[in-house]
């Protein structure tokens, strides 16, 4: 379900701000785990872009990766209502602008 018309760099962009790190830092694929991951999973709701555009513009990964994460962002926001509302913070933000 698409919410927005957002892209991806905004998307990165407010994903890196919110964990304390950069654009550069968060596509690396060396840390950010997390961040990589909700990035994936807000660029799935708030761009037009298809997963495998996702895919490449986050590191180059699989498209399979891209699913991957925001099915575990989906799961982890099921169990962590903290770390659930950080996540709709952050859509929240890229929707109003």
């Amino acid at each position: 379900m698409r919410e927005g018309d957002r892209t991806i760099d905004e998307v990165l962009d407010a994903v890196a701000a919110h964990f304390e790190t950069n654009r550069e830092e968060l596509v690396s694929g060396r840390t950010h785990r997390v961040p990589r991951r909700v990035a994936m999973y807000l660029a799935l709701r708030v761009t037009t872009l298809s997963i495998a555009q996702i895919a490449n513009r986050v590191g180059g990964i699989s498209w399979k990766n891209v699913v991957v994460g925001a099915r575990t962002i989906e799961q982890r926001m099921a169990e962590d209502t903290k770390f659930a509302a950080e996540v709709e913070g952050i859509k929240a933000s890229l929707l109003a602008e």
